[in-house]
């Protein structure tokens, strides 16, 4: 009867910490590959993550195959021979990553060798992470209750409860009617569901209880913006960076707004104006992300466009691409680079 030997070798290594688990089996076929990888992909910070592509490739050749995430994580591939592949993890959303994996056992030693890797994925920087709206900084004093509910509110919005978020919410300022924190949430998650009047009514309340927080005014002038109210955007955009020079979203979303102005002035002195506005705006917007904020590349193409530069518009539009190819509309961009490209 032959005997079964377990062999257990641990590898760290910078992609992924790789268990070695050898099993000696003494009835396997020569003929038949038994090896086996198996692993499961983790984010930074631990979880596990589900729907991944997994490919195994030959070191330094093709795919040969390709295995989707499921259970926590896990992934497997079977029947392999000896020798050396490569394991590569993509997902949307994260840097690809990939791990070399070697079977040191000879198949005609009958050795079936399978090897666990774990390989962690890293979250891609979001280029657009700039624009999230400025926080607030006001201090009340809150009766307990009202505070309760609030902040239950705002565990349910983070946890995907919406409803019960926004009834929390309205049961803080009911406890306390003058709850700005309270007030600005339900504002910007009424927002978020397309809610404009209602969002409009708990801004305002916000703005009468402290007119001089800039979340206030930058919120104002999203709702305005998405109403195609422009000026009225650039007003409050620009009493946000009155209140905080500093955020880069009040500073980005104040050139789109002159930018969109401009396309509607009939005064082409105004327009000019206008359009030189907003691009320092967007540069200083750069500048401040420390030149990471990609969205400025598409509105800079907008203005050239708008000045009769089709080839530095296409030139924006190439640099928005090679800093974000990801991004969602990369295929109409594309398209519209072609089309400037084709003007004379």
């Amino acid at each position: 009867m032959t005997r079964r030997v377990i062999i257990t070798r641990t590898i760290v290594l910078p992609a992924a910490t790789l268990f070695l688990l050898v099993v000696c089996g003494g009835f396997v076929s020569e003929s038949m590959p038994q090896n086996m990888i198996r692993g499961k992909v983790r984010a930074a910070d631990g979880t596990t993550v589900n729907n991944a592509i997994v490919e195994l490739r030959i070191g330094g050749g093709g795919m040969i195959s390709q295995k989707v995430t499921h259970n926590d994580g896990d992934f497997a591939f079977n029947g392999l021979a000896s020798g050396e592949y490569e394991v590569a993890v993509t997902v949307a959303g994260f840097e690809p990553a990939a791990q070399t994996v070697r079977f040191t056992e000879n198949d005609r030693m009958n050795f079936m060798e399978v090897v666990s890797v774990e390989i962690m994925i890293r979250a891609k920087p979001d280029p657009n992470a700039f624009l999230s709206p400025p926080g607030v900084s006001f201090v009340q004093e809150v009766p307990k209750a009202a505070r309760s509910s609030y902040e239950k509110g705002v565990g349910k919005l983070k946890e995907g409860k919406p409803d019960e978020g926004v009834a929390l919410l309205r049961e803080a300022i009911a406890g306390f009617n003058d709850y700005f924190d309270a007030h600005f949430s339900l504002a910007k998650e009424l927002f978020r569901q397309g809610k404009d009047a209602e969002a409009l009514e708990e801004l305002e309340r916000a703005r009468q209880i402290n007119d001089r927080q800039d979340a206030v005014f930058f919120l104002f002038g999203m709702v305005m913006l998405k109403q195609q109210k422009f000026v009225i955007a650039e007003y409050a955009f620009r009493e946000a960076l009155r209140l905080n020079p500093n955020n880069v979203g009040s500073r980005f979303y104040h050139g789109v707004a002159l930018i969109e102005i401009a396309g509607r002035s009939k005064d082409q002195t105004q327009s000019v104006s206008d359009l030189t506005e907003a691009e320092k705006e967007l540069n200083r917007a750069y500048d401040m992300s420390e030149r990471k904020l990609s969205a400025v590349f598409y509105q800079r193409a907008r203005i050239c466009e708008r000045r009769g530069d089709n080839a530095g518009a296409a030139r924006e539009l190439e640099n928005y691409l090679k800093a974000d190819p990801d991004a969602k509309n990369a295929a109409q961009i594309r398209e519209k680079i072609t089309k400037l490209r084709s003007r004379r």
